[in-house]
């Protein structure tokens, strides 16, 4: 679905450190590396999806793009055009180009605005339309996410809808103003089986019929393989495996990725084999600064190597790029 040389986003070396204070009298604590010089390359029409646990960066790096925090260092390019920095009627146009879904539709809607009010609050930001126009594409909008009629819902406020539907009108407020980039942050965690692939449809009509280029925050490496077209496995706020999704999740090379897929719930009498293997029972006692991140819990790493440097990312096929000492020396050899 995607051009593989027309980028869209491109992030290029970005690290993102929080400041932590000590526990007495304010004493400077030890920084938090969110995200450790980052590069990636979303392509136009494609749904990139960004995989890792809790913790691992996923959704700051989804809030550096739209500008709700603030890069340490690094570029986050739109279409060439530098983002990070942006204020001014530069901001206002960006923020018409790039929306967000997040996670939890109750807190990220106003219990106190009506759906209409809160489908049409961009338009009003961006002056588009008059009361009427803008009614039309609210009922619209709604219609192309599942809510309908539209007009059952318009004046309805969110507490008195489903969490499904909730999530469907965070999604009708960030598709009205036809935005060119959208982040969907873990849209379904909150969400039961059978409603998530509902709004993953919605996400792929979004892609089929509008071109947008999404990049989906996951912890979930079936809804990536479902969804996506490229995925990206992040842990601790480096970047352990990219490639196409169906590639990385049927034959994953990073022991990280391998990991993510033996905790995937089974059923049957051999719910408890690992296919893989590749995570320690217990963390090795290291010092927790030096090596590879993934070196305190591989079950596979070279003791020297592996816990003296952190690997780049080199590629080993197509578009496949892995993280790993070990894979080099075998890709090399």
């Amino acid at each position: 679905m995607h051009k593989r040389n027309e980028s869209v986003l491109e992030i290029r070396d970005v690290s993102k450190i929080y400041k932590t204070k000590g526990a007495f009298f304010g004493s400077s604590g030890k920084d938090v590396t969110a995200l450790n010089r980052i590069s990636l390359d979303i392509f136009k029409g494609e749904i990139f999806g960004l995989v890792g646990e809790s913790g691992s960066g996923k959704t700051t790096a989804g809030r550096l793009i739209v500008g709700l925090e603030d890069v340490n260092s690094g570029e986050i390019l739109l279409d060439g055009s530098e983002i990070v920095g942006l204020r001014g009627r530069a901001q206002k146009k960006f923020r018409r180009k790039v929306q967000m879904i997040f996670q939890d539709p109750y807190q990220s809607l106003n219990p106190q605005r009506s759906i209409y009010d809160t489908v049409s609050e961009p338009l009003k930001i961006h002056r588009i339309g008059d009361a009427s126009t803008r009614k039309d594409l609210v009922r619209e909008t709604l219609q192309s996410v599942g809510l309908s009629p539209p007009d059952d819902f318009l004046f309805k406020y969110p507490h008195r809808l489903s969490g499904g539907q909730r999530q469907r009108v965070a999604i009708a407020r960030a598709m009205i103003l036809n935005p060119e980039f959208v982040i969907s942050d873990e849209p379904t965690s909150m969400l039961d089986a059978s409603i998530s692939a509902q709004i993953f449809n919605i996400l792929l009509e979004m892609r089929n019929r509008l071109g947008v280029t999404q990049m989906f925050i996951t912890h979930s490496l079936a809804a990536a393989r479902y969804l996506c077209d490229r995925v990206a496995v992040i842990y601790r706020g480096n970047l352990m495996e990219v490639g196409p999704a169906e590639e990385v999740i049927r034959n994953p090379k990073h022991p990280y990725t391998q990991a993510l897929l033996d905790a995937v719930p089974k059923f049957g009498h051999d719910r408890d084999a690992k296919r893989y293997g590749s995570l320690l029972i217990k963390d090795r006692d290291v010092d927790k600064d030096a090596g590879c991140v993934f070196f305190p819990r591989c079950a596979v790493a070279h003791e020297d190597r592996c816990g003296r440097k952190q690997p780049g990312l080199a590629q080993l096929g197509d578009g496949h790029f892995v993280a790993c000492f070990l894979l080099e020396a075998m890709h090399e050899a």
